[in-house]
C-alpha cells in the first residue's frame, strides 16, 4: 500500500506573489498575500514531498507586480523561480489590454528563457471569452512554436457558453487541432464535457469540490473517465473554494488515498504527464 503524500510529485498549478506585492497588500485577508510567500512555501514542498511546482500568473498584472505591466510580472516570476531553480518553474502572462502584436513579442521575448513552461490563460479573470479573436494570435503563436498553455476551466455551471466553458475550449482544438493544452480544474462542473478533448486536465481546486458533491466513489469514476494518461496532480495553492489553505495538501492526497489507481498509476498523474509536456 502506497500513500499520495510520499511519492515524489509535480505541483503543476500553484499561485506564489512577490514580497513586494505582499507587503503592499497585509491586513486584508487576501489568501494569496496571507499564503503565497516563497519561503513559506518551499517548507510544504518539503513536507509534502514536492520536487518541483508550476508558478501560475493570474492575467492580471495587479496581482503580480507594483507597477501593473506585464513585463514586470514576467520579471518577478523569474526572480521567484531563481530563488529555488530546481524547484520552481513558471508559465507566462498575457495582459489583453496590450494590442495583440505588444502581447506576441512580449511572450517570443520571455518563453525562451527555461524558467518558463508555457503560457497561462484566465478567460475568467479578463472577462473575454477563450475562443474569442484577441486570443487566435496566442494559439497560432502557441501551435506553430509547440508552447504549452494552460486555460483556467471553472464556468459557472449553468453557463454552457461562459467565457472559460469547455464548449469554448473545444472551438478553440477544433480551430487548432496541434495546440498543446492543459485545462485547468477539469472544467469545474461541466467536467462531462471534456471527455474526448486531445489535452491534458488538472486536478488544481476542482477535486474536492467533486468529492463534496459526489462522493469518493463517483470522483474516482470521473477521474478514471477523464483518463489516467491525460491527468496531472495540481492544487492550486493558496486557492481553493472549500478548504482552508493549511487543508490543501492534507485533503488532496486523504482523498487520492481512498481511490483505486495503483502505484504506476499515482507515477503518471504525479510527475510523468507532466514530464510529457516537454515532447
Amino acid at each position: 500500500m502506497f500513500k499520495w503524500k510520499e511519492i515524489p510529485k509535480i505541483d503543476a498549478h500553484i499561485h506564489l506573489l512577490p514580497d513586494d506585492v505582499i507587503e503592499a497588500n497585509r491586513g486584508y485577508g487576501d489568501v494569496f498575500v496571507d499564503y503565497g510567500s516563497l519561503s513559506d512555501y518551499l517548507n510544504i514542498m518539503d513536507k509534502y514531498n514536492i520536487e518541483s511546482s508550476f508558478i501560475m500568473p493570474f492575467n492580471d498584472p495587479y496581482m503580480l507586480s507594483m507597477d501593473f505591466n506585464v513585463e514586470t510580472v514576467h520579471f518577478n516570476l523569474k526572480k521567484m523561480v531563481s530563488c529555488a531553480p530546481t524547484r520552481l518553474r513558471c508559465f507566462a502572462d498575457v495582459d489583453i489590454r496590450n494590442n495583440i502584436d505588444q502581447t506576441i513579442t512580449e511572450l517570443e521575448n520571455t518563453l525562451f528563457q527555461s524558467e518558463f513552461v508555457g503560457i497561462k490563460l484566465h478567460p475568467t479573470n479578463t472577462g473575454y471569452p477563450i475562443d474569442g479573436i484577441y486570443y487566435d494570435g496566442i494559439f497560432q503563436y502557441a501551435s506553430d512554436n509547440g508552447v504549452l498553455v494552460e486555460i483556467h476551466s471553472y464556468p459557472r455551471e449553468h453557463l454552457k457558453d461562459d467565457v472559460c466553458s469547455p464548449r469554448r475550449i473545444n472551438n478553440v482544438l477544433s480551430k487548432y487541432p496541434r495546440l498543446k493544452v492543459s485545462i485547468a480544474h477539469l472544467g469545474g462542473f461541466q467536467y462531462e464535457e471534456l471527455y474526448g478533448f486531445n489535452a491534458y486536465f488538472n486536478i488544481s481546486s476542482v477535486l474536492p469540490d467533486i468529492v463534496k458533491r459526489f462522493g469518493i466513489g463517483e470522483a474516482n469514476k470521473i477521474l478514471r473517465s477523464i483518463g489516467v494518461d491525460r491527468l496531472i496532480f495540481a492544487t492550486d495553492y493558496p486557492d481553493s473554494r472549500s478548504l482552508k489553505p493549511t487543508e490543501i495538501y492534507e485533503t488532496y492526497f486523504e482523498i487520492l488515498d481512498k481511490m483505486d489507481f495503483t502505484f504506476e498509476e499515482a507515477e503518471k498523474i504525479c510527475r510523468y504527464n507532466v514530464l510529457k509536456w516537454k515532447g
